[in-house]
């Protein structure tokens, strides 16, 4: 399977310039009083109360509004430091820019930008050229879905719910959790003096983010400036492309497969896309790694040799889903991923579960941990357990090449 999808996504040009609203999934964990279904919360955020589970009081839950694009500019302040700007651009469900300004907002100089897209990420330093690597399909890496993890994150107590903040006229609730949303799984708080408190309004928006290591304030972001809709990020370049690296240099491949494509020793895949969800698109990928080392980008494990996997990618609307799978050239295991739940999948077996800022994640390590899979999504984690446990093994085939498209 690997040197046949290391085949398929060999010397792939560059990816050219970029590219239902969410039914309401929240399952009724402990109503506060007999008969009421919905209340109004702090603010106006409508949502569902649940139980603190014997703390004082009941946390409110709002459903979270899913625009389908943003821009927030904030202004970012350390202890010792000049205040700073950051400016987050967000067109879902793949493209995100992060641009880093010295100076308060609006900032002056931009000393640093990264754009994601399908399939790419272009990072540019100051005035140096910028460059592409191909990356593995994934939601926007910058965009934070409340509407996803809340919930999951207050019923598994790895978010705990503080308060509410009013900012920029716009009404948030406070969240707590051991490190930044968007820095990975999150995880629960384990010291009282050590944290990141996330204020969310009723948009789904990060509107500030503190961050306290041992009773010490270490960093902060807020918002300064909020704009919803494609007219916000009209002016935000999410078509920037750079000079790529090769995929022999650790710059990774990205290639479109015709959807009849199968890799030879078989795999695992969606009789139908859910409900909604259109299949968009099958890739060969070699994700950004070391040729020679094989430093895996996956949480799955590092094994060594070089990785290459088979991403299916499923959208709707805002919505997204990806399917991955694969293994290395020379045969190494993955191994499970630190700090996850266990869960079970059905016909692929054990599996864990993660639930981040951006994304909901299962992985397995089928064939005795010789392959991965990895099903990722902005649904809730049991709206993804359902769809992991509906994989299918399907026989071995071959990869073509889709003609006349490269990474899109």
């Amino acid at each position: 399977m690997a040197n046949a999808l290391k085949s398929a996504s060999a010397h792939v040009a560059p990816p050219p310039r970029a590219r239902s609203p969410r039914r309401r999934s929240w399952r009724r964990h402990r109503l506060i009083a007999a008969g009421a279904a919905a209340v109004a919360v702090a603010g106006g955020l409508a949502g569902l109360l649940l139980s603190r589970g014997g703390g004082p009081g009941p946390i409110p839950v709002p459903h979270y509004a899913v625009p389908a694009a943003y821009q927030i500019s904030y202004v970012v302040t350390t202890p010792h430091g000049q205040p700073s700007t950051e400016r987050v651009s967000v067109r879902r469900p793949f493209e995100s820019v992060d641009e880093f300004r010295n100076g308060a907002p609006p900032g002056t100089t931009t000393y640093l930008t990264i754009v994601n897209r399908l399939g790419a990420q272009v990072l540019e330093s100051g005035t140096a050229q910028a460059t592409e690597l191909q990356v593995p399909a994934a939601a926007a890496p910058q965009d934070m879905r409340p509407d996803v993890i809340v919930a999951a994150g207050l019923r598994s107590h790895a978010l705990k719910y503080v308060g509410a903040e009013t900012i920029l006229g716009r009404r948030c609730q406070v969240f707590r959790s051991a490190a930044p949303l968007r820095s990975g799984p999150v995880q629960p708080v384990s010291s009282p003096s050590t944290y990141t408190d996330t204020c969310i309004d009723g948009q789904g928006l990060v509107l500030r983010e503190k961050t306290v290591q041992r009773g010490i304030l270490v960093s902060e972001r807020r918002a300064v400036d909020v704009a919803i809709g494609p007219s916000a990020v009209a002016d935000a370049p999410f078509a920037l492309t750079g000079t790529h690296t090769p995929v022999d240099s650790g710059g990774g491949a990205f290639t479109a497969l015709t959807f009849a494509s199968r890799p030879p020793g078989g795999s695992w895949a969606l009789v139908a896309p859910p409900i909604g969800f259109q299949w968009v698109g099958r890739y060969a990928v070699i994700p950004p790694q070391p040729s020679d080392a094989g430093a895996s980008a996956f949480s799955v494990g590092p094994p060594p040799g070089q990785v290459s996997e088979l991403d299916d990618v499923f959208v709707r609307g805002v919505d997204v889903i990806v399917v991955q799978q694969g293994s290395t050239l020379n045969g190494a295991s993955f191994a499970p991923p630190n700090n996850a739940q266990p869960v079970a999948l059905g016909a692929l077996g054990a599996g864990q579960l993660q639930v981040g800022g951006s994304v909901s994640t299962i992985t397995a390590e089928p064939y005795g941990g010789r392959r991965f899979l990895r099903l990722s999504g902005t649904l809730p984690p049991d709206e993804l357990l359902a769809i992991a446990r509906s994989l299918t093994l399907q026989a071995g085939g071959t990869l073509t090449r889709l003609h006349g498209k490269g990474a899109s």
